[in-house]
């Protein structure tokens, strides 16, 4: 659509902020107090890593941006109940960070973990899928849907306690597409325990794929066992 087009749009339907969901220029995606507070809420992925009493994990590289605090975790739920802007800012910062890790060149594909059927229907997207689609663009590496698929639950997973989220992490299966060789980075809105990273990285494995990077736009800075 033509910027014209666009600021006539967002005359009937306001642009919002990603994170506050103030309203802002008809082509931004986070207004300016968000921005500055996100640039406080930066981490790294070894932050998570040093929080967590496991030494070894199944893929072979990681990043994540944020954590999970303030506009950040705004930004999270603003993104699971539709409004996409957060997701496409959190995959452009994932690109950066994934691109100076050098792990850019390496990589095939570009997945995301992904929600039930009837969530797809209803929302219209997985939200991760919107983190992995900007990370994929920023790449300019190819990005795949249908690589795996979540079950329907009873429970959701912020109800759940650690221990627990690694048995409701089964709920994710792959759907048996051949990645023999190909090096993939699946993405996700956030790394809490790392139950569901770690299985669909397992499954993805389990397809051929040779290597695995994950990647999450707000990782638990704190790691209760709550969480």
């Amino acid at each position: 659509m033509s910027r014209a087009g666009l600021r006539l749009l967002d005359c009937f339907y306001p642009n919002r902020c990603g994170c506050c969901q103030c309203r802002i220029a008809f082509d931004g995606l986070l207004c300016e107090s968000c921005r500055s507070e996100l640039g406080g809420l930066r981490g790294s992925y070894a932050e998570w890593e040093n929080k967590t009493s496991d030494s070894v994990y199944p893929w072979d590289g990681a990043a994540a941006v944020f954590r999970y605090q303030g506009a950040a975790k705004a930004g999270v739920l603003a993104l699971k109940d539709g409004l996409r802007n957060f997701g496409y800012y959190a995959g452009r910062e994932l690109a950066a960070c994934i691109r100076e890790s050098g792990a850019a060149a390496e990589i095939d594909l570009v997945t995301w973990v992904p929600v039930t059927k009837h969530r797809r229907r209803s929302q219209g997207y997985a939200h991760a899928e919107i983190i992995g689609k900007a990370a994929a663009k920023a790449l300019g590496i190819p990005a795949s849907g249908g690589l795996l698929e979540e079950h329907a639950g009873k429970l959701r997973q912020h109800q759940l306690q650690a221990a627990e989220r690694v048995q409701y992490a089964e709920r994710f299966t792959h759907t048996g597409q051949n990645l023999s060789g190909k090096a993939i980075l699946l993405c996700d809105d956030v790394l809490t325990t790392g139950s569901t990273l770690r299985r669909c990285t397992v499954l993805l494995k389990n397809c051929g794929a040779e290597r695995v990077y994950i990647a999450a736009a707000a990782y638990a800075a704190a790691f209760p066992e709550n969480k």
